[in-house]
């Protein structure tokens, strides 16, 4: 049961994760709550992580019996790879832009650094990132996690994919077709 329950709370979690970064929770706050729209990333950041934060700690910080092991090594190693890849992905954007500290500007379509080789390498470190954790501590909870994290991906980039076009036009669908989505030079 406990499992079916954190498997409800994921699943949850990125549902809310996705509408409120959709353009349409963005209108509605905007039109209903003007004065609040000036904080609406810093309070989307602070949703996100604290809805992060228990969710986390009930997936990789309870123990809980491993499905297999000897895969600690490999795990620490993707583990650090991810967190690596996601420092370098962030690394093309302003980051107190994104933080919600500063407002955002025009939007501009980022084709530098790892946005060269990928066009959502943010989504690719999380790949690499939540198969490094399971091989880390690869239990029935982190199992779950893994599978409902990349569901969430391929419906999330895509979800994300149909925003950019609707703002960048052309401009996206040319890179498109010049830059792979998710996992570089693959898919």
């Amino acid at each position: 049961m406990e499992i079916t329950i954190l498997g409800i709370a994921w699943v949850f979690y990125f549902f809310v994760h996705s509408y409120l970064a959709s353009s349409e929770a963005k209108s509605i706050i905007q039109r209903k709550f003007p004065f609040l729209f000036t904080y609406y990333r810093i309070l989307y950041n602070l949703i996100a992580i604290g809805g992060l934060i228990p969710l986390a700690i009930q997936s990789f910080l309870i123990p809980e019996a491993y499905l297999f092991s000897g895969s600690k090594s490999a795990g620490i190693c993707l583990l650090v790879i991810g967190l690596i890849l996601l420092i370098l992905a962030f690394k093309a954007f302003d980051g107190a832009e994104f933080l919600g500290i500063k407002a955002e500007g025009k939007p501009e379509l980022v084709q530098k650094g790892m946005y060269r080789h990928v066009r959502h390498p943010l989504y690719f470190a999380t790949i690499i990132l939540i198969l490094g954790l399971f091989l880390l501590v690869p239990t029935e909870k982190m199992g779950l996690v893994l599978v409902i994290s990349y569901g969430y991906i391929l419906i999330g980039y895509r979800l994300e994919e149909s925003k950019l076009i609707a703002v960048f036009g052309p401009e996206y669908t040319t890179y498109q077709k010049r830059v792979k989505a998710l996992i570089p030079y693959l898919y």
